[in-house]
């Protein structure tokens, strides 16, 4: 396998992986505070980069460098409103109103990473976000509070500014479990003290159905969706990785529908084959110019 079809592959698990968390987290925010979902979430993804840097023989270590601070307080602020967001809407709203990451994403990797695009790539990514907003044309943001809807956007916002820190971060001598163990370790810092501040540490209300829930979501998107993001951004360009997720407020809306229905117009359905359909040319045309320039002489 190609270092560019392994790119792919832990990007589309990722993919997977991070669509079914916002189903399981609402469930879990019916029995608890975000600032405590946020809590247990962070430890649960500590206590998995632990055990799994057992478990593989490669025991995590903690990088104590200024840019992974700054990694980790972006990551502190994206974990709270993420858990204050989806406490707000439905899962489904916050997934779609999440793909503004490929947004900011996008223009975040021009402005600090300094990548480039081609014509047809910048064309392809503006179809996707097209399609992204037809998709949820009705129905999908139309009804979210606007408190919700802006902590969903600035959620998006500082996710998508650690992952460019995490890209500038990656490097073939540091173990991405052990980044993810430091980033989540510095971000329960944070986490805490806003516990603290909003009164909700000490109060008691620990539910353990909602614990779980919250700790299975962490697990299978913090953790595991996280990983192996980390894994593809070896092999793909940052701004390429991350506009192919755009794939999973799909997958969300096919998985929430049973226990969240949401009604589809043909607008909506147009919106989704133009997303699927200029994620796949971009994949298409990403994968054509790796070949290219494997294929150059030295």
């Amino acid at each position: 396998m190609t270092n560019l079809k392994k790119g792919y592959t832990f990007n589309l698990l990722s993919v997977l992986m991070m669509a079914v968390g916002p189903l399981l987290s609402k469930f879990g925010l019916l029995h608890i505070s975000p600032s405590k979902a946020a809590i247990i979430n962070t430890i649960a993804i500590i206590s998995a980069s632990y055990l799994w840097g057992i478990v593989t023989k490669k025991t995590v270590s903690f990088h104590f460098e200024k840019e992974i601070i700054l990694l980790a307080v972006f990551n502190s602020l994206g974990v709270i409103f993420l858990f204050i967001s989806m406490d707000l809407l439905s899962p489904v709203q916050v997934g779609f109103l999440g793909r503004f990451y490929t947004v900011f994403a996008v223009i975040l990797s021009v402005l600090i990473l300094g990548e480039r695009m081609s014509k047809s790539e910048i064309a392809f990514i503006i179809l996707a976000i097209l399609g992204t907003f037809m998709f949820v044309n009705k129905g999908g943001v139309g009804n979210s509070t606007l408190l919700g809807s802006l902590f969903a956007l600035l959620y998006t916002f500082f996710f998508a500014l650690t992952n460019i820190f995490i890209k500038k971060t990656l490097s073939k001598d540091k173990n991405s479990n052990s980044i993810l163990f430091t980033n989540n370790s510095i971000t329960l810092i944070f986490v805490l003290i806003y516990a603290v501040l909003v009164g909700d540490l000490f109060n008691g209300n620990y539910s353990y159905k909602g614990i779980s829930l919250i700790i299975l979501s962490s697990v299978i998107t913090g953790f595991i969706g996280t990983i192996l993001l980390y894994e593809a951004l070896k092999y793909l360009r940052f701004s390429i990785a991350n506009v192919t997720r755009a794939f999973s407020p799909v997958i969300l809306a096919v998985i929430s529908f049973p226990f969240f229905p949401i009604e589809l117009t043909v607008l909506n359905i147009i919106g989704g084959i133009l997303l699927i359909v200029s994620i796949l040319l971009l994949s298409l045309g990403d994968n054509k110019k790796h070949r290219e320039t494997e294929n150059q002489p030295s």
